[in-house]
């Protein structure tokens, strides 16, 4: 007969399994990863002044790091608690010094060559802020776009200009 220190044990055990932050499974993960990716797999284009993409490092393929001009720009690394903030800061602050950063799926070989998978795409004129979170978290892929201006164009539309561009846990907020 279980006792009811073990009991209780057993019940906590279970809850907590039940609420572990990452999938069980290398299919759940998958499906969960899909599921945070999917808002940017879209021929979006997002102008803004600043960008913040925070991940966890299994998304670290999927978004891009920005090209560099050191007489134009500078990158710094922040170390926080429990992540790493690598700091993309434009100091022309010219729109043609701008940083180009792709979310979404990478370019694939195919048959006929390289092809392009779909992405959104931000172009950042003051700042891009990168947060890599580290350790054993819940599976993470957000963006916000914003710092006083902010225009998007999806496949189909024309420019719109918004205040804030965000996606987070796999939603486009609007």
């Amino acid at each position: 007969m279980m006792t009811m220190r073990a009991l209780t044990g057993a019940i906590g055990l279970v809850f907590l399994s039940a609420c572990a932050a990452n999938p069980a499974t290398p299919e759940q993960r998958r499906l969960a990863e899909r599921r945070l990716l999917e808002p940017f797999l879209v021929g979006r284009e997002v102008g803004c002044a600043e960008l913040l993409v925070e991940l966890t490092a299994n998304f670290d393929a999927q978004v891009g790091a920005p090209a560099v001009d050191r007489t134009r720009h500078t990158v710094s690394t922040e170390p926080g608690d429990g992540f790493v903030d690598t700091v993309w800061t434009n100091t022309a602050g010219v729109a043609d010094a701008a940083f180009l950063v792709a979310v979404g799926d990478g370019r694939q070989l195919t048959d006929t060559g390289w092809v392009a998978g779909k992405q959104t795409t931000f172009r950042v004129v003051n700042q891009v802020r990168r947060r890599v979170y580290s350790g054993r978290r819940e599976l993470t892929l957000n963006a916000i776009a914003g710092g006083g201006f902010v225009f998007v164009k999806d496949a189909a539309t024309a420019p719109r200009e918004v205040k804030q561009f965000a996606i987070a846990d796999g939603v486009l907020q609007r």
